[in-house]
């Protein structure tokens, strides 16, 4: 989507410590909302260069902190270049923000969170390069964090890579932003040094070639399958099985913009909702199942502020996160064992999260348009239902009042630089097994694929063939993995014994101390929940005891 000056004149401010700064209205084309996006770096270079001493493929987290840590963490500095296929880095980390009436709003549309402990580099970089400002995810578990501001406010997760990327700037490396790369090739060469023509795709979509000694794809499966099945070198020498072996599976996730935050008020603000009816075998083959917005939601996972005097609130909710992830072994997607409600639910939002420019896979919708209104409308009402169906009505006038926009995204196939939303492996929890002996590449993918073809100067690091999948650190440890083996030096941003934690042959995520808190928590536990439980002892108090009183009789609806 071509950013209009609209856009441009909106500002956010990124940096850690710094206080957001709101923005104005959504631009309206069509029948969509426009957001702001993130991940849309100043600064990217327009020149193409003719030589790098390392390409990278993607601008994705791995890619991103390879670049880094090459820079960094290296005496001879290598001449680094990213070339990334979209307008933004972040890749499936993708925060979208200026949503709700306020604009004020900030939500991830893929990756959210991070583990205490057990994601030893996300959260080094997180906590300890970057400092950047973190609470619980959830409040009522002590496992996962997020990036907040200042006022403990959400961020988006993406706010690590766009750090991460200015920082890697200021050591010199060369960003392209709608840049893809169509191939590469590995030149005729006397020397041992062997050399790589990139072909990259420019914005006129003329086709330029730079010449690296080392390539690094930071791309899922099916982008990275895309460029070697037209690249010459399987002819040069056959790549590794081990990149055959994930499979992509498809996420979806909706949330409900609220310009009173009833979650809040009524203090729901942690725990899952599931419509009880298609969490049920027995009734999958209803006609009337997946006719209205299947309801798989989350309280605590949506953005939401109160104002000064906690007299009000608004929010996003998490209406629906559902993937193809399920069954034995998370073999799910490929359709073994796999529960009714899996899978089925990311279809379900298939034709509505269709956005005009294929390369966005998510639309924002209000309730101006037909499609939006009915979305909309059908949601609200189901989470009015189950809210009766669980005795803990929603008050009015909230119930009969309707959110104002729909955020849907749908990861999967038809998004081509990524493919899905995340990976397993085709044999299951076998092919993440970590294995220095990897003739049989099914049982040690991650190791098999960071350099799939034998004596060539070509990497990969994605979290689709890591022993994380699913999570960004996946991507990180084996982007770790690649530059350690190019000479850079420890990290500085975790001690030496977490640092052995990520490294192959020596990797176990299981090991006691890999699981280890990394830093206490200093934020302190929620976001602005101190807040809310004010904001809903002065709003509750005469309001929710009032309409408790008149919702006996069962769901209230009010015209829109």
């Amino acid at each position: 989507m071509e950013k209009s000056p609209f856009f441009a004149a909106l500002a956010l401010v990124m940096l850690a410590g710094a206080t957001a700064v709101h923005a104005t209205a959504m631009e309206k084309v069509g029948n969509y909302l426009i957001p702001v996006e993130s991940g849309e770096i100043e600064g990217a270079e327009t020149v193409m260069p003719k030589k790098c001493d390392v390409v990278v493929v993607g601008g994705g987290c791995g890619g991103i902190y390879s670049a880094y840590r090459l820079l960094s963490g290296t005496t001879l500095k290598p001449s680094v270049c990213t070339f990334e296929a979209t307008n933004r880095v972040g890749g499936r980390i993708f925060s979208i923000r200026g949503l709700g009436k306020l604009a004020d709003m900030t939500v991830d549309l893929g990756a959210y969170r991070y583990v205490d402990g057990r994601h030893t580099l996300v959260q080094g970089l997180v906590e300890n390069l970057l400092k950047l400002k973190y609470v619980l995810y959830d409040p009522a578990s002590t496992q996962f964090r997020k990036i907040v501001d200042d006022k403990g406010d959400d961020l988006g997760f993406v706010t690590f890579v766009e750090e991460l990327t200015k920082l890697s700037m200021s050591l010199g490396m060369k960003l392209f932003l709608n840049s893809p790369v169509t191939k590469v090739d590995r030149m005729p060469s006397t020397s041992a040094d062997a050399q790589y023509a990139v072909s990259v795709m420019g914005p006129n979509g003329k086709i330029m070639k730079v010449v690296a000694k080392h390539v690094i794809f930071n791309t899922p499966q099916r982008p990275l399958m895309r460029i070697l099945q037209n690249s010459n070198l399987a002819r040069v020498t056959e790549w590794s099985s081990a990149l055959d072996m994930p499979f992509p599976l498809m996420a979806a996730k909706m949330y409900l913009y609220y310009d009173d935050a009833w979650w809040v008020y009524m203090n729901r603000t942690t725990g899952s909702l599931n419509d009880p009816n298609t969490n049920n075998a027995t009734t999958f083959n209803s006609s009337s199942l997946f006719t209205t917005p299947p309801l798989r939601g989350r309280y605590h996972d949506g953005d939401w502020k109160c104002n000064a005097d906690n007299t009000k609130c608004h929010g996003m909710f998490m209406y629906t996160y559902a993937s193809d992830n399920g069954g034995t072994y998370n073999r799910g997607g490929q359709g073994l064992d796999i529960s009714p409600y899996n899978g089925v639910v990311p279809r379900y939002y298939w034709n509505v999260a269709v956005n005009p420019d294929p390369s966005k896979p998510y639309v924002v919708l209000d309730m101006t348009s037909s499609g939006g209104k009915n979305l909309i409308m059908e949601a609200h009402k189901k989470v009015v239902d189950y809210h009766i169906s669980i005795n803990a009505s929603i008050p009015e006038p909230y119930a009969s009042t309707y959110p104002s926009q729909a955020v849907v995204v749908v990861w999967d196939p038809q998004i081509q630089w990524t493919g899905g939303a995340w990976h397993s492996y085709k044999n299951g929890i076998y092919g993440s097994q970590v294995s220095t002996n990897y003739t049989d590449p099914r049982n040690a993918v991650p190791v098999a694929s960071i350099k799939p073809f034998a004596g060539e100067n070509v990497w990969v690091a994605n979290e689709a063939f890591s022993a994380v999948q699913g999570w960004a650190e996946g991507s990180l440890i084996m982007a770790e993995n690649v530059v350690t083996q190019l000479g850079a030096a420890r990290p500085t941003f975790i001690s030496t014994q977490r640092h052995d934690c990520v490294l192959y042959p020596s990797y176990n995520y299981n090991a006691t101390l890999c699981g280890l808190s990394l830093n206490p928590l200093v934020q302190g536990v929620t976001r602005r929940r101190a807040a809310a439980v004010s904001a809903s002892a002065s709003i509750a108090s005469e309001t929710l005891k009032a309409a408790a009183a008149g919702l006996s009789g069962g769901r209230k609806l009010g015209a829109y």
